[in-house]
């Protein structure tokens, strides 16, 4: 049977907090039926919309491990990448590791420019920025299509829905539903009642219920049943379309091949696995830098063992220690095992007692629940970057240039003017010069003309002290308003 027109497979990449998790919430919230939404199953890793009377499938594992595994078992699985950019952020480290990925993989890509509600934005910055990196879009010397949008209020997210359809067209993305079975393996879990279950995304044939399977080693089972995101039986599933599988015998890994036990072939990978030697990306190190980290310390407590394995599978061992890890409610061994490590708990689906709570609170440990496995993995992605960036959980309140320096009275002053946002007194600051922070000032006063001030906002010029007197600053320095965003595990 000649090949047919499949549904694309997008995969959505990006830096922690530029609104990856916020832009797929938006898309499955409101292009599945209403009816179905509410019974979205968290473990599938999938999920498939309709817009404009054409299907697409969305790739909702976060991070880059499952990326990574599929790659490297050369299950070329994601067709176009959508690459999210914030306004106000611009190209952050993870853009650029996002970026080596899509490279490597040599994919379609089309950048997602979030954010675009908030005030004092610049898209344009960004753009520039991707331009450095390699990512030409239109307008800046490309032909990468770049949308901007808001994944908050929906602002061009249907503009971006259609530039999908429009790249999956022009790429002509087809599959035989006849050819011998070939499922990529995306999540994989322990469930404690249905046994091993594997979330597949099939990339050519026909998964079908009652079909004996194989991931080609040592994983077999007969199909017991299938269903989609939304918990819905299936009695089988075409190519580029996502499925949960109930009935092998045990997990299979994640990028595996799943096909029929009765077909003999061998499964060839599609593309060249390019390495980080083969690309060019500047100075950029991300393995190096890790290295030179200190470890962020955790103890895990999960639902079930599938669980615990997905979770375990996207640590970073060169930035996380595990202290610990296992299936069970927390108990006091946790805690004062976790006073004495100084290690963080995170409890995924697991049961956490006001004593335990109290308890937790006086010996002054951090247990942070969750019940939605991404969240916990970005969340995850967010403290391991923070290893590499120590201001990712810095929000930026206002930004002054010092446009001159003088002294009166023996006191050397800032003469300063507010170029976005507002500073106050009060906040935390960081000076910076060639966008290098040199210090973490602490202000004394800040003066309108002869007025003492507590704070001013954009466009406005005011005079600061700083509390010490042998600050060095100078004209061009930036001096930077913040405040921590207390999002720690």
């Amino acid at each position: 049977m000649a090949n047919e027109i499949r549904p694309p497979v997008v995969t959505i990449m990006g830096h922690v907090d530029h609104g990856k998790t916020s832009l797929l919430d938006y898309i499955r919230k409101t292009k599945v039926q209403a009816s179905e939404s509410g019974g979205i199953t968290q473990h599938i890793g999938a999920y498939q919309i309709e817009f404009n009377g054409k299907k697409m499938t969305f790739i909702d594992t976060p991070g880059h491990a499952a990326f990574n595994k599929m790659r490297e078992r050369g299950a070329q699985i994601t067709d176009i990448v959508v690459l999210v950019v914030a306004a106000n952020d611009g190209v952050k480290p993870q853009t650029i590791e996002s970026i080596r990925h899509i490279k490597q993989a040599n994919v379609p890509v089309i950048v997602a420019i979030n954010k675009i509600d908030l005030p004092d934005v610049y898209p344009d910055m960004a753009k520039g920025q991707l331009a450095e990196q390699g990512i030409l879009v239109q307008g800046y010397g490309g032909s990468v299509d770049v949308i901007e949008l808001s994944a908050k209020s929906g602002k061009g997210v249907d503009k971006l829905l259609d530039t999908i359809a429009v790249t999956a067209e022009l790429n002509e993305l087809t599959a035989d539903s006849q050819a011998p079975l070939k499922a990529v393996v995306i999540e994989a879990t322990m469930d404690a009642k249905r046994g091993p279950v594997a979330s597949v995304i099939v990339q050519q044939g026909t998964l079908k219920v009652r079909q004996d399977i194989t991931d080609g080693d040592t994983i077999t089972g007969r199909v017991r049943g299938l269903f989609d995101e939304n918990g819905k039986a299936l009695s089988d599933v075409t190519p580029g379309c996502p499925a949960e599988i109930i009935g092998l015998k045990s997990v299979p890994s994640v990028g595996s091949i799943i096909k029929d036990q009765s077909a003999n072939y061998e499964v060839v990978a599609e593309t060249e696995v390019k390495t980080d030697e083969d690309l060019e990306f500047g100075d950029f190190d991300f393995g190096q830098i890790l290295e030179e980290k200190p470890k962020l310390k955790l103890i895990i407590r999960a639902d079930v063992e599938g669980t615990l394995e997905a979770i375990e599978q996207n640590l970073d061992q060169e930035s996380v220690e595990l202290i610990d890890a296992g299936v069970g409610d927390v108990n006091e061994n946790d805690i004062g095992y976790a006073k004495t490590s100084g290690a963080s708990i995170l409890a995924f689906r697991v049961k956490i007692s006001k004593r335990i709570k109290e308890l937790a609170k006086n010996e002054g440990v951090k247990i942070k629940f969750y019940d939605v496995i991404y969240h916990l993995i970005e969340d995850l992605q967010k403290q391991m970057l923070k290893l590499l960036e120590p201001t990712i959980d810095e929000v930026v309140l206002g930004e002054a240039e010092v446009v001159q320096t003088f002294t009166m009275k023996g006191e050397k002053i800032a003469g300063c003017k507010v170029k976005t946002g507002q500073i106050k007194k009060h906040d935390l600051f960081h000076l910076k010069r060639n966008d290098q922070i040199i210090a973490n000032p602490v202000v004394k006063s800040m003066m309108h003309g002869k007025e003492e001030i507590v704070e001013v906002k954009a466009k406005n010029e005011f005079g600061m002290t700083f509390k010490n007197r042998k600050l060095d600053f100078q004209v061009g320095d930036i001096i930077i308003a913040y405040k921590i965003q207390d999002e720690d595990i």
